[in-house]
């Protein structure tokens, strides 16, 4: 598994479709995703997003993330009132037999955990809208979002459909922010951006129990060691090792959280010769000890 679909695989966001509609007229729908993200894809007409007192104009083929805690509205037009979505669902609007719809959209909301998060989730911003026309024309966003556009009037089993190709632009747009310009400060941007320091990223992330050190994960991607040390730290702002422990804590965080799993086997299984070692070194990163962090005390 690649390095970003692992780390977004461990992720654990869980989508909960909350709009999935033909919109007529005049039309406000406010998102409140206090404790999520939102992923919005307009596959007809026009609609403004409105969030901080900002106002974003999307068009047929634009699709924009929002990043948790970021309640926001929806809306025809300026000035217009927004209703809460659920709330809207229940009343639902009224359209004359042969009205053509001014929106047609798909919401989801993405449930995120609590807890740490890896930095690259952390690192992203506040919105990330991606353009349809500025997507190359032969791109794959533009066959899941015709998919995405067939399926919304659908009915039998098109829930679950809708949610699958959701996940997929979700990814899609992740991928396209990722690929886009690099920025010049440490950050996942840089880090994906070289070939060497992503390579040792996924060793990593492959093999978290190994017995890595400097020099043999330098030496499985082709570097020295000073050489990896230096791009590792212009890349991602710390070192490989402390990355190594700070993703042996989260993986050991996530086993924790099976079924029987015990404290010493969760530490073997992410490269802790026991549970004192995998102990001391979470309660070093995080502040307490992990049996006190994952029962909330």
């Amino acid at each position: 598994m690649d390095i970003l679909s692992e780390i977004l695989a461990g992720a654990r966001w869980t989508g909960d479709m909350m709009s999935r509609r033909a919109l007529f007229g005049t039309w406000g729908l406010r998102f409140p995703c206090a404790r999520s993200a939102a992923f919005h894809a307009v596959t007809q007409g026009d609609c403004l997003v409105r969030w901080q007192g900002t106002d974003l104009h999307l068009q047929a083929g634009d699709v924009i993330f929002v990043a948790r805690g970021k309640i926001h509205e929806l809306s025809s037009a300026r000035g217009v009132k927004a209703v809460d979505v659920e709330e809207f669902g229940r009343i639902g609007q009224k359209a004359k037999p042969g009205d053509t719809p001014a929106t047609t959209l798909l919401s989801i909301r993405y449930e995120i955990p609590t807890g740490p998060m890896h930095p690259l989730i952390v690192d992203l911003p506040d919105f990330i809208l991606i353009r349809g026309k500025q997507v190359a024309a032969h791109h794959a966003l533009h066959s899941v979002m015709q998919l995405v556009s067939a399926e919304i009037d659908q009915g039998i089993a098109s829930d679950l459909i809708l949610q699958k190709l959701a996940d997929i632009l979700l990814y899609q747009v992740l991928r396209l922010h990722l690929a886009s310009e690099t920025n010049q400060r440490p950050g996942w941007r840089s880090a994906l951006a070289d070939e060497k320091v992503r390579a040792a990223l996924e060793n990593l992330h492959r093999r978290p129990e190994h017995q890595w050190t400097l020099a043999n994960l330098a030496s499985s991607v082709g570097l020295s060691r000073a050489s990896l040390a230096s791009r590792f730290k212009s890349a991602l702002g710390t070192t490989p090792m402390h990355y190594l422990v700070e993703l042996r804590i989260d993986k050991g965080r996530v086993a924790l959280a099976e079924p029987g799993m015990t404290l010493d086997a969760a530490a073997r299984r992410v490269g802790y010769s026991s549970a004192f070692a995998y102990s001391k070194a979470y309660k070093r990163v995080r502040g307490k000890a992990p049996t006190l962090d994952l029962t909330g005390k």
